[in-house]
């Protein structure tokens, strides 16, 4: 498909008769990573859902990869706008999502440095059936023993009013990122209407813009708080170090993004530089943005999140602290739910 006048160049170009090889591959591997995923999900120790961006975009690259593969063997889709507009908007979103998740995980850092003994936890220590130092259980739900931060061999105090807080600036961190998202989704959705408006051709070129900018500012601001929480108690250069990670290969992607993303062309087809269709254009295209997306999937997908952060299958995902199970609101839902279920059973 081509036009009278400038539109922007999609990111990555098009499926053209080079792209049957790597376009194969990044499916294989992206689909390779799915088995993990389930794997991980049967097994009760490593159970957890923080990552589910990470198996989105699997199942979305096998998906685009192998339409991108029939692409590049079809000419009539390599000019297909709607096509195209489907691949812009997924290849745009997915990086984002993937680091939104990091929040989940800077979250899990945050909250449980403040996790002390309650009370009623200090009553376990001393009983026969108590550890003789902490116990195993995260705060965030999970089934195993609880687990709290330690100075020096001692125990730190419980501080719920800081534990509120970084909950709080953690839903605001995650609200920005759909900011991002959002920006991309106007910006890429409308690419097919830009190839015959200069005006949407120029609201795509600034949309797109807007939410790489937004997303590598976040991602950035993410690292500046993982990098200052690694002081925090109980926090350990694993979970810096694989937190970095990811976020290191989302800024690739969103970096060449906005590197790439002044770029125009008049031809989808076209082979000019700018296009997206250079060899040298898919060879960064590859390994800067789909090899390094596959990578951030990759380390959410394989180490043990949940064994690794200490957290349950959901991560933190309350707003405030459930109530100690001796507490009056405590007995009173007990007894409300199993007040029901002698209802239900008579």
């Amino acid at each position: 498909m081509s036009s009278t006048f400038a539109f922007p160049s999609p990111v990555g170009g098009v499926g053209l008769a080079g792209d049957i090889v790597p376009s194969v591959l990044f499916a294989i591997l992206y689909a390779l990573l799915l088995p993990i995923f389930c794997f991980r999900l049967v097994n009760k120790q490593s159970r957890a859902i923080l990552g589910i961006s990470a198996v989105l975009t699997c199942v979305e690259r096998v998906v685009i990869f192998s339409l991108r593969a029939k692409q590049s063997q079809t000419p009539q889709l390599q000019t297909s706008g709607t096509l195209v507009t489907y691949m812009q908007v997924t290849i745009a979103l997915a990086y984002i999502a993937v680091a939104q998740d990091t929040v989940s995980l800077l979250r899990c850092l945050y909250v449980n440095s403040t996790k002390g003994p309650t009370p009623s936890d200090l009553d376990n220590f001393d009983s026969p059936v108590g550890t003789t130092s902490s116990s195993q259980i995260p705060l965030s739900p999970s089934r195993g023993n609880k687990t709290f931060p330690e100075n020096d061999g001692e125990l730190l105090s419980d501080q719920p009013r800081k534990r509120a807080f970084y909950r709080r600036w953690t839903d605001a961190l995650r609200l920005a990122f759909l900011v991002a998202t959002a920006a991309g989704i106007v910006g890429n959705v409308h690419y097919k209407g830009g190839m015959n408006s200069v005006s949407t051709a120029n609201e795509v070129m600034v949309t797109r813009y807007v939410s790489s900018g937004i997303s590598l500012i976040l991602i950035v601001l993410v690292a500046v708080l993982v990098v200052r929480a690694r002081r925090l108690p109980g926090v350990r250069p694993i979970h810096v170090i694989l937190i970095l990670a990811v976020l290191v290969c989302n800024a690739s992607s969103a970096i060449f993004r906005l590197s790439f993303m002044g770029n125009q062309t008049t031809s989808l087809t076209s082979t000019a530089s700018g296009s997206g269709n250079t060899v040298s254009e898919k060879v960064t295209f590859y390994i800067f943005h789909m090899f390094s997306d596959w990578m951030a999937c990759f380390l959410f997908l394989v180490p043990n999140i949940k064994e690794t952060f200490n957290t349950g299958m959901w991560g933190d995902w309350r707003s405030t602290d459930p109530p100690p199970e001796n507490s009056a609101l405590s007995k009173k839902r007990k007894g409300l739910y199993f007040g029901r279920a002698n209802l239900v059973v008579v």
